[in-house]
C-alpha cells in the first residue's frame, strides 16, 4: 500500500549551483552524492531533512549540456513543499534577499518561485514543525521555519481521467475531484488538463519522475505483480541498494516510481557523514575509479 511520497527527481545543469541553492538558500541537507545507476557519468544529488526521511527528498540529475525545458502536452509541474505556519513572509524575504534574488509571488495560500534551472516550486504553510532530530543546522534557516516535507505535485496531461483512474485503481490513492491523496492525506497529486498539441521536451528544471513510497519489499512485489496483471508498462524493477524500486508509465506516458522506505542512505555512510563523499551502491564499487574519472570535481 502507498504510504505517501518518497522523492521527486528533476534535472539541473550545474551541480554546484544546485547544491548552493538547495542547501544554503532553502536549508535542505545534502544527504547523498551519487550517480545515475544506469548512466554513471551523470551525477545524482539528493536533498532532504537531516535524517533523509522519505517524503522530504528532492533529487537532481546533473546534465551539463541540458537545454531549456518546454512544458507542452504531458508533464509534471509545480512542486509544493510545506513550511511551518506563519513562516511564508520569512521565506519571501529570504528568497528575494538571497544571492539568487529569487522572485517570489503569493498566490492564494502559496508562495510561488523557481530554482536557478527554472523548476517551478511553491511553499505552503502547515500546522507542524520538524521534530528536533530531523532539523538541519548547516544554514541560517531558523529551525522553527525549516521545510517540512513535499506536499503536492501537479500533473498536466492530455487525458486526466485516465491518469486519475490509474492513480486510484493501480496505486490505491484516494480521489477527490481532480486530486488524489495518500491514506494520511499529507501528499496531494493534482491532475489537470493539458491543451497543447506539441510534445514536452525535458531539459534543465524539468521533472523526470515522482516516486511514491511503500512500506515493505512485499508491498512492492505485490504492486509489480499487479502491474503485470493490469498490463501497466513496466520500465524497471530494480534494487537500488538504498531502496528497491518499481518504475512504471502511467497512461499519458509519465514515469512513476514506487520505492521502499529502506534500507536507507545510512547503509554506506553514517548519519553524521551523509553527503560528504561520493557514495556508490555495492554493485558499482568495482567501477569506482572509472566513475570518479568521469565526474568533474564538485
Amino acid at each position: 500500500m502507498i504510504t505517501g511520497i518518497h522523492h521527486i527527481s528533476a534535472f539541473t545543469k550545474s551541480a554546484q549551483i544546485n547544491h548552493h541553492y538547495y542547501t544554503d538558500v532553502l536549508g535542505l541537507r545534502f544527504v547523498k552524492n551519487t550517480v545515475n545507476q544506469q548512466k554513471t557519468s551523470i551525477r545524482h544529488l539528493f536533498y532532504g531533512d537531516y535524517k533523509a526521511t522519505p517524503g522530504t527528498q528532492l533529487t537532481f540529475f546533473e546534465l551539463k549540456k541540458a537545454g531549456q525545458t518546454y512544458l507542452r502536452d504531458n508533464y509534471f509541474s509545480t512542486v509544493t513543499m510545506n513550511v511551518p505556519k506563519g513562516s511564508l513572509t520569512f521565506w519571501k524575504k529570504r528568497l528575494e534577499n538571497s544571492d539568487f534574488q529569487v522572485t517570489a509571488v503569493f498566490d492564494e495560500d502559496k508562495l510561488l518561485f523557481t530554482d536557478p534551472d527554472g523548476l517551478l516550486l511553491a511553499l505552503k504553510e502547515a500546522d507542524d514543525i520538524l521534530p528536533l532530530e530531523r532539523r538541519t543546522n548547516h544554514s541560517s534557516v531558523p529551525q522553527d521555519k525549516q521545510i517540512l516535507r513535499l506536499s503536492e505535485i501537479e500533473l498536466f496531461v492530455k487525458d486526466p481521467e485516465a491518469t486519475l483512474t490509474f492513480l486510484t485503481t493501480f496505486l490505491g490513492l484516494q480521489k477527490s475531484e481532480n486530486q488524489v491523496k495518500d491514506p494520511l492525506g499529507r501528499f496531494v497529486t493534482t491532475v489537470k488538463q493539458s491543451t497543447s498539441a506539441h510534445k514536452t521536451r525535458l531539459g534543465r528544471g524539468g521533472i523526470d519522475h515522482i516516486a511514491y513510497t511503500v512500506d515493505s519489499t512485499e508491498s512492492l512485489e505485490a504492486l509489480y505483480q499487479k502491474a503485470l496483471e493490469m498490463d501497466v508498462p513496466v520500465e524497471m524493477y530494480v534494487n537500488r541498494d538504498y531502496f528497491k524500486s518499481l518504475y512504471v508509465l502511467e497512461p499519458n506516458g509519465l514515469r512513476i516510481e514506487i520505492a521502499t522506505t529502506g534500507p536507507g542512505f545510512t547503509i554506506d555512510e553514517s548519519l553524521e557523514e551523509l553527503g560528504t563523499s561520493l557514495a556508490l551502491p555495492s554493485f558499482l564499487e568495482n567501477k569506482r575509479a572509472e566513475i570518479e574519472a568521469q565526474l568533474e570535481d564538485f
